[in-house]
């Protein structure tokens, strides 16, 4: 049996501002689907170009009477209001609201028919308003089953709410692809949308992920049914606008850090009743070795230090497992005894002699002191070893503090087992994408190019690096916040100092500097939370991100160990310093300070510790000559990186981000993401790949009837929980490397990865060829116009159908009029 399918090629004829109008010439293409094969595999084949802004098959304007009612709208617990710029809209309320709810998660619903065309692919985009935050959630049904997933997959739940103001002051859209199943052969659907609370996406139970819903939902607009994954309203999106420099600009602030370090010193001095744990052991090393400190150069840390140490040596002769499973550390599992072992590193020269003294061990027997401490150094160094992970900010962690920082304890007790550090070294830099990642070791000390002996969900080929030749971390694709790994690079850069303020290895310097360029292409002018001028980063296209719009970074994100300005400083790059002057600059640097004292955990106590120096340090540098690429008054630009297929383009006033290879796990989705910037408005959409060359494996991942994620790890069960439109679908998987193993419903680093992409939205088209060794070629739409290619910068004429592209290269055609 075959299916015959009509699609119509239409050439278009594009306007200044990117809109499209239908040429007379339109032309017809009949293609014929073989009996199994399903629609998603005849987009991939037949390629055909998208218009860019068709004529909605749909539209509903929620809270318009009229549109509504022609929607047969029903609700409950929902209101509509006068939402922004006159134009009305529908809130889902709380079933129980107000701060008192602590268990009720529902909010309210509403039910409606959307039209939508049977013969091809349906796009549904959700109208927004960007200067609306909430992080309540919505859902949306279709005849009787979920669209989308809840976490960290290729499709969406219709709402994942937001993490401040998307676009203030303007709309937005958000725009999904509707499975084919649930369009094929219909006129119309019977939908619903229900509202939930926020969610806490490490919860490994509803209870923990699932938070209460306690206020209204964020407006919604209007949903609007589409063919072209872009899609204009006709309303009004708000005008172009400015963001006013932050007035704030609080030098006071570094006081108020040094009060904060110094208060807790003072606190970990005064401990009773029991000896300090790992975190103040080496927050009491840190603040030794910093001049303005309470604690600098002062024996009561030094006795704490050697207190502290001693307590866990009593700990780990009672249970072994406190040397690679301390609560008291971050993520305990990861960090083993390198805390400690970075703070004898540092307090070691001035405890030798209390190295030499002797210990009661719990069995009676009495040894030194340092010999003591080597035991259980050794004991987590050997265990790391045995244990690394794959993730590249895990490896790092892992690699700093699991492995070398529990050398420095050997090293810094005399231990004859402690290793060099030279034999140490390859794994920072595999950590960092110098070498090729080998895993952990075995028990006979050989890699075994996985996370662990024997285990095949986190195992790579032999040449697998963790980082792009471009250096984005791969995680698989871009990853927005866990890709920020700049501060544990300069983590594993400053272990390798001989001595504070000494430089460290060159290597791992300069691969510091190429990730942290690489990184500054994804900050994005916006506002901060407060209205004010910033840069953010750049999470809709990234695959581990639910937190949009993104933090506000400049050169580096703060975190818990360290400040925004320390990349610039540690390397002395200028553009490095130029990012962090910029910040400066835009009154951002003492507002990015405040935000991380609102943590009051001792982990952002540490962090705190090296601001004084190196913004004293920054002041000191004379003014250089960047600024972020992205910035307003910066030239265009297009970064590719054809590993990671993701691209950043600047564009006259656009800004374009696309990851052509979107959250593809398990297999070869189809979809990729797009995330599009003008002045007026804001678009993050999922869309259908144009073509998709890849090698098949012959195998194939059955999506799981599983609303929480496409994938069986980190599943939550929701009490209401039904099916899926998605599942039982069958992605195929990529022909994977000979010494590669796939697990079903497991991460893989290559089930989903293809040869070449190709994308079009609105007036970009985009192609990626990701192959090592394959030439393609890019089939251009018929036009009548020349259109620009903006990685050459070369101009093509109306004649030209097809440009070559050659392994590991890209390009970015701009089909709108030059801007």
């Amino acid at each position: 049996m075959t299916t015959l399918l009509q699609f119509h090629l239409c050439v278009i004829d594009i306007k200044n501002d990117g809109e499209c109008g239908l040429r007379e010439d339109a032309m017809k293409i009949v293609h014929t689907l073989p009996a199994g094969a399903s629609l998603l595999s005849l987009i991939l084949t037949i390629s055909p170009i998208p218009l860019l802004a068709a004529t909605p098959v749909d539209t509903l304007i929620f809270g318009d009477t009229k549109s509504e009612t022609a929607h047969g709208l029903t609700s409950e617990a929902s209101d509509t209001i006068v939402g922004a710029l006159n134009q009305p809209a529908r809130r889902f309320l709380p079933l129980k609201p107000g701060s008192a709810n602590t268990d009720e998660w529902r909010g309210g619903s509403t039910a409606f028919k959307l039209k939508v065309d049977g013969t091809g692919q349906n796009y549904l985009s959700v109208r927004l308003w960007g200067g609306d935050d909430s992080a309540n959630r919505a859902t949306l049904y279709c005849d009787g089953k979920q669209v989308g997933y809840r976490q960290l997959s290729d499709i969406d739940i219709l709402d994942q709410g937001t993490h401040g103001k998307v676009k203030p002051g303007h709309f937005h859209y958000v725009t999904h692809t509707l499975p084919l199943a649930l369009t094929t052969g219909k006129a119309s659907i019977s939908c619903s949308i229900r509202a939930t609370g926020p969610i806490w996406r490490y919860g490994g139970d509803i209870a923990k992920f699932q938070k209460p819903m306690t206020e209204p939902s964020r407006g919604f607009y209007a949903l609007v049914v589409h063919t072209d994954p872009f899609v204009k309203f006709g309303g009004d999106d708000g005008a172009a606008s400015e963001f006013p420099l932050n007035p704030k600009n609080d030098a006071a602030v570094i006081d108020k850090v040094k009060t904060r370090v110094n208060t807790e010193v003072g606190k970990v001095w005064a401990l009773k009743g029991r000896a300090p744990h790992q975190m103040e052991i080496i927050f009491l090393a840190r603040t030794f070795d910093t001049h303005w400190t309470k604690g600098y150069l002062r024996p009561e840390s030094l006795i704490g230090i050697v207190k502290g140490a001693d307590a866990y040596y009593e700990q780990y002769k009672a249970n072994p497992d406190i040397a690679i499973n301390d609560k008291n550390t971050p993520n305990p599992g990861w960090f083993g005894f390198g805390l400690l072992g970075e703070a004898l590193k540092i307090a070691g020269p001035h405890i030798q002699k209390e190295l030499d003294e002797t210990l009661t061990a719990p069995d009676g027997r009495e040894i030194k002191r340092r010999d003591a401490y080597a035991e259980m150094f050794l004991y987590s160094r050997e265990w790391n070893k045995k244990n690394r992970r794959l993730y590249t900010n895990q490896s790092m962690i892992k690699d700093l503090y699991g492995i070398w920082n529990n050398n420095e304890g050997l090293i810094a007790v005399g231990s004859p087992l402690a290793d060099p550090r030279s034999k140490l070294l390859p794994f920072f830099y595999e950590s960092i994408g110098l070498l090729p990642w080998s895993g952990s070791l075995d028990s006979n000390g050989q890699p075994t190019y996985a996370a662990s002996e024997g285990d095949a969900k986190f195992s790579v080929p032999k040449d697998y690096y963790e980082t792009t030749q471009k250096g984005l971390t791969k995680e698989l694709g871009y990853v927005g916040g866990y890709g920020e790994v700049l501060d544990w690079v300069a983590a594993l850069y400053d272990a390798t100092r001989p001595a504070k303020g000494k430089p460290g290895d060159k290597k791992i310097r300069d691969q510091l500097v190429k990730i942290a360029q690489a990184r500054a292409y994804f900050r994005v002018p916006h506002a901060d939370e407060n209205g004010f001028k910033s840069m953010r980063l750049e999470t809709g296209i990234g695959w581990r991100d639910m937190y949009f719009p993104g933090d506000v970074i400049y050169g580096q994100r703060p975190s818990w160990e360290s400040s925004p300005l320390q990349v610039a400083i540690a390397t002395g790059d200028p553009r490095l310093m130029a990012y962090a002057q910029q910040q400066i600059a835009d009154n951002q640097f003492f507002s990015s300070v405040e935000h991380m004292m609102e943590a009051k955990t001792l982990r952002a106590t540490i962090g705190l510790i090296d601001v004084v120096d190196e913004y004293a340090q920054i002041n000191k540098v004379a003014p250089q000559p960047f600024k972020l690429p992205m910035s307003a008054d910066q030239p265009d630009f297009v970064f590719t990186d054809e590993e990671n297929a993701v691209v950043a383009v600047k564009n006259g006033s656009d800004i374009f981000y696309a990851s052509l290879y979107w959250r593809a796990n398990y297999g070869i989705s189809g979809v990729g993401r797009v995330h599009y910037i003008t002045p007026t408005t804001d678009r993050l959409a999922t869309v259908v790949l144009d073509r998709q060359e890849y090698e098949p494996s012959g195998l194939s991942y059955t999506r799981p009837n599983n609303p929480h994620i496409n994938g069986t790890r980190f599943t939550v069960k929701y009490p209401d929980d039904g099916d899926v439109w998605t599942a039982g679908e069958q992605d195929p998987v990529a022909k994977l490397p000979a010494d590669s193993k796939y697990v079903v419903g497991e991460d893989n680093p290559y089930a989903g990865r293809a040869d070449y992409y190709q994308l079009t939205y609105g007036p970009y088209l985009v192609a990626v060829n990701a192959s090592a060794n394959k030439r393609f070629e890019v089939k251009l739409p018929v036009r009548s116009k020349p259109v620009k290619e903006l990685v050459s910068g070369k101009t093509l004429a109306p004649d030209v159908a097809l440009i070559p592209l050659t392994p590991g290269t890209s390009a970015v055609i701009y089909l709108g009029t030059p801007k």
